[in-house]
C-alpha cells in the first residue's frame, strides 16, 4: 500500500517547510525607517557628505574664481568617496540578503552597487583630470 504523504510533511500530513527561516525577526521593523529603508548612523552620514560635495560642486560650478579648479577637483573626489563607501556598504547587503533567501532584493542591491561603484570611479576621475588641469602640463 502506498503512502500518499510528501516526503516533506510531518506525521499529521501537513505540509513542514523546507528550511527553517533564518531570520524570524523579518516581521518586526527596530529603529528609525523611511519607508522601507532603515535610517542608520552610517546612510545619515554618507546622505550629508554627498548633499555637502554636491553643494560645494555646484558652488564652484557657478562662482568664478581664482581657484575653481581646485574647488571642482575637491567636490568632485568628495562625491567620488561617499559613492565608493556606498558601493561597498552594498556588498553587506547583498550578502545579507542571499543569507535571508532574498534573491530578487540580493539581485537589485548588487545592480544599484555596481552602479555605484561606476558612479564613484566616474567622480575621482573627473577629480584626477581637474587636478592635472590645474597642475598644468608640466615641461617635457
Amino acid at each position: 500500500m502506498t503512502s500518499n504523504r510528501s516526503p516533506y510533511s510531518d506525521q499529521s500530513g501537513a505540509r513542514a517547510p523546507l528550511y527553517d527561516d533564518p531570520v524570524p525577526s523579518r516581521a518586526r521593523r527596530r529603529g528609525p525607517h523611511v519607508g522601507p529603508i532603515r535610517i542608520t548612523p552610517a546612510r545619515v552620514f554618507l546622505v550629508i557628505a554627498l548633499l555637502g560635495g554636491l553643494a560645494f560642486l555646484a558652488y564652484s560650478l557657478f562662482f568664478r574664481d581664482a581657484l575653481q579648479v581646485p574647488l571642482m577637483a575637491t567636490g568632485l573626489a568628495i562625491c567620488g568617496i561617499v559613492f565608493g563607501i556606498a558601493a561597498a556598504m552594498s556588498v553587506g547587503a547583498v550578502v545579507r540578503a542571499g543569507r535571508e533567501r532574498r534573491d530578487g532584493a540580493a539581485v537589485l542591491t548588487a545592480l544599484v552597487g555596481g552602479l555605484l561603484a561606476v558612479g564613484s570611479l566616474m567622480f575621482l576621475a573627473g577629480a584626477v583630470i581637474m587636478g592635472l588641469i590645474w597642475g598644468g602640463a608640466g615641461s617635457a
